[in-house]
Formats: C-alpha cells, sequence, structure tokens
C-alpha cells in the first residue's frame, strides 16, 4: 500500500508529505462508500519526537456522488483535519486533546495510514449529499418540480 510511512526512515524533527488521493484508494480499501470519483489531496506533518510520532493529517479537494435527491452524480467539496499520536513507549500517556491514540509494537517498522485516510475521506462527506444551491439549472426536472410542490 502506497500512504505508509516507514518509522526507521523518519529522522527526529518535522517531516512533511503530500499525497493525491484518488479512486486507487478505494480499491486499496476495498470499499468506495458511494463515492464516485475522490480528487484530494492529504497533508501530512510527522513530528517524531523521543517517545511518540505525532501525525498531523489535513484533507482537501472534493468527491463525486450520487445527489440524495435526484440521484445524479454530483461534485461535493470535503476538508478534514484529524491528529494521530503514535507512541513506542508504554509509560508514554496520551494527553486529553489527542483525537487518534496508537501503541506501536517493537518490532513495527511501518504506518499503515490507508484505512486512517479512507476513513477520514468519508467522514468529511456532508450527511446530506447534496449542492448548497439546490435546486438549481442543474437539477433534473423531476427534482425541481418536486422540490417546487413542497408546502
Amino acid at each position: 500500500m502506497k500512504y505508509k510511512i516507514l518509522l526507521s526512515r523518519l529522522p527526529p524533527g518535522d517531516s512533511r508529505w503530500e499525497w493525491k488521493l484518488d479512486s486507487t484508494l478505494f480499491k486499496l480499501v476495498g470499499s468506495d462508500y458511494g463515492i464516485h470519483d475522490l480528487r484530494a489531496h492529504a497533508h501530512i506533518v510527522a513530528r517524531k519526537e523521543a517517545r511518540y510520532l505525532r501525525l498531523t493529517i489535513v484533507i482537501q479537494g472534493e468527491v463525486e456522488v450520487a445527489c440524495d435527491r435526484g440521484l445524479e452524480p454530483i461534485r461535493l467539496p470535503i476538508q478534514a483535519s484529524h491528529q494521530q499520536v503514535h507512541s513506542w513507549d508504554e509509560l508514554y500517556l496520551p494527553q486529553a486533546d489527542e483525537e487518534e491514540f496508537f501503541v506501536v509494537e517493537p518490532k513495527q517498522d511501518e504506518i499503515d495510514l490507508t484505512q486512517a485516510l479512507y476513513d477520514y475521506v468519508c467522514l468529511a462527506i456532508p450527511v446530506r449529499r447534496i449542492r448548497e444551491t439546490c435546486p438549481d439549472e442543474f437539477c433534473p426536472a423531476h427534482v425541481k418540480t418536486y422540490l417546487e410542490e413542497e408546502p
């Protein structure tokens, strides 16, 4: 999988990556959450300290999904920001503001972010999959008619 960080090659201090996210992510995970297309970037900042690795992951882009009203494909913007802490010291306790905490096993040399990136993309999609301007000129005629008839 291509969304991995190798701990043995990571220098102390800050490191940065920018990964392109597309539909390949769904093939790696084996699920697509109803997303037809993904065009996004993940910006990762890793801070390696003596006892832990802190990751800040920011995802920005857009997804193509079926509209909840007309079932036509629509593009929706997504944006997400998450933090992960990976500790290899059993005595390190997570602080209250840390979003996700993982213990790195002694022989573990990589952190695979594939599933986390998929989860963050899915969580960034609005619950109601409609454009903010709906109904608009892009909506099918039957959707406009139905929405105009609502009291």
